[in-house]
């Protein structure tokens, strides 16, 4: 059996009986902290797969990259504790991916990035995602981020789509015109 399929084995179960216990939301803003803690902690995977720390110790450390504390809910930890029991510790990361897409696909959330060369104020921000929201009839969660590199305008990805309206991207589409001798006059 491959990793990807093991993974959204352990992905579904867990959404499933988080569902059960009514923990949908909070399972999935933990694992959506957990899935950052990987990409910003390397350290984190090799912590985790350490056969040298006792696996309660190893479960713990998990447990506190989700978040930690009293509000987490209970099919959580009860998941990581099948995972390590199971010496699926390495699927981790996946599992928590695939945790996400899962969720997001039973509950019509898209995923979308907004990059602007200046910072966007909060209203922008909002009726963006109400227009975003509106045409595409589902939940949207927005990041937004700044690159000055983009000189201005916007570029918005939503899922695997992108639409890019910064002038960086249309200089470099006037350039690619000019490079290929296909003007328009």
């Amino acid at each position: 059996m491959n990793a990807s399929h093991i993974s959204s084995r352990y992905a579904n179960a867990l959404l499933q009986y988080a569902l059960g216990l009514g923990q949908e939301r909070e399972v999935y803003d933990r694992m959506t902290l957990l899935a950052a803690m990987f990409m910003k902690l390397p350290a984190l995977r090799d912590t985790v797969m350490n056969p040298s720390l006792p696996r309660r110790e190893r479960e713990n450390i998990l447990v506190t990259a989700c978040g930690g504390g009293d509000a987490m809910p209970s099919s959580l930890p009860e998941m990581i504790g099948l995972i390590m029991r199971n010496e699926r510790e390495d699927l981790l990361q996946h599992i928590a991916l695939r945790f996400i897409d899962l969720y997001r696909d039973k509950f019509n959330i898209r995923s979308g990035r907004l990059v602007t060369a200046f910072p966007v104020d909060r209203e922008t921000e909002r009726r963006l995602v109400d227009r975003v929201r509106n045409t595409t009839e589902s939940e949207v969660e927005m990041e937004c981020t700044v690159d000055p590199g983009i000189i201005g305008g916007f570029v918005l990805t939503l899922d695997d789509r992108r639409w890019d309206a910064s002038i960086s991207g249309e200089l470099s589409r006037i350039r690619r015109r000019l490079l290929t001798g296909k003007i328009i006059q």
